[in-house]
């Protein structure tokens, strides 16, 4: 019986790997429906994207540097200057914050289109996180750049594309959780809020690890937010890339969207009769 649900488990997330596979023009429309959206009527339009992580750039620099004058340890964040620390962990973590707050709403948001059109609704969360992911993604371009100016490129900047594609693969598992959830349990939108904002003071993105007490640094096991943000701040600022680390971030990437996306493909026939 256990070796024929695994086997069931196996067959729901082959199939919506091959519904996305097989329906990738359709994800693109999505996706490109998405991030026109965002900004449609506005006078800027797509300039926005990039307007946006300039101006946060710009007022985080200003507080940091200028007003209260933070500094870090260079041996042990691979710089001095907390602007540069704390924007190599807040763009990845805005990435992956936004996708979980937008794909959380994002059947209810659709609901009209997925009771009159049938289609794979796996589509819909799925494309909420590459939109997030590319507008947001353009924010972390934008501050590359800034650190190439700064001289921190090295060519181990390689790894950012297996880091990125994991926390993608991360953030989509969980966004197919909370997308199918938030259908059944509509208070689970509220509650992402709080869950968010606990969850980004508790990943050392606004202070040092070292700052933590030592019980508090091996709570950090259990955070895998951090695991990103550690290798992010490695490859960009101290030019390393911890093999073990990485590859414990491909697995629980792995298990995540299996887990999730387990979850959506099972409560997905229930989803059009709730909504």
């Amino acid at each position: 019986m256990s070796v024929q649900k695994e086997l069931s488990a196996i067959g729901l997330i082959r199939a919506s790997t091959a519904s996305i596979r097989s329906h990738r023009y359709l994800l693109r429309e999505f996706v490109l429906k998405d991030i026109k959206g965002r900004f449609i009527g506005s006078m800027g339009g797509n300039l926005w994207v990039i307007l946006n992580p300039l101006a946060t750039i710009i007022t985080y620099w200003f507080i940091f540097s200028i007003v209260l004058r933070v500094t870090v340890s260079q041996a042990e964040s691979g710089t001095d200057n907390f602007t540069i620390y704390f924007l190599t962990g807040f763009f990845p973590w805005f990435m992956f914050a936004e996708s979980l707050s937008r794909s959380a709403v994002s059947l209810i948001e659709n609901a009209q289109l997925i009771t009159k059109v049938v289609f794979p609704v796996e589509l819909i969360p799925a494309s909420v996180v590459f939109s997030s992911f590319i507008i947001n993604g353009i924010g972390m371009v934008c501050f590359l750049l800034c650190l190439i100016g700064f001289g921190y490129f090295h060519f181990i900047w390689i790894g950012l594309l297996y880091l990125i594609a994991a926390q993608i693969l991360f953030t989509w598992g969980i966004s197919n959780l909370l997308a199918s959830l938030c259908v059944f349990v509509r208070d689970i939108k509220e509650l992402l809020v709080i869950i968010l904002m606990v969850w980004f003071y508790f990943t050392p993105i606004v202070y040092p690890v070292s700052l933590l007490p030592k019980a508090f640094q091996k709570l950090m096991v259990i955070n895998p937010m951090w695991d990103f943000i550690n290798l992010y701040r490695q490859v960009l600022l101290q030019q390393m890339f911890d093999l073990g680390l990485a590859t414990g971030i491909g697995i629980m990437s792995l298990a995540t969207y299996a887990m999730g996306t387990w979850f959506f493909m099972r409560s997905k026939n229930a989803v059009g009769d709730v909504l």
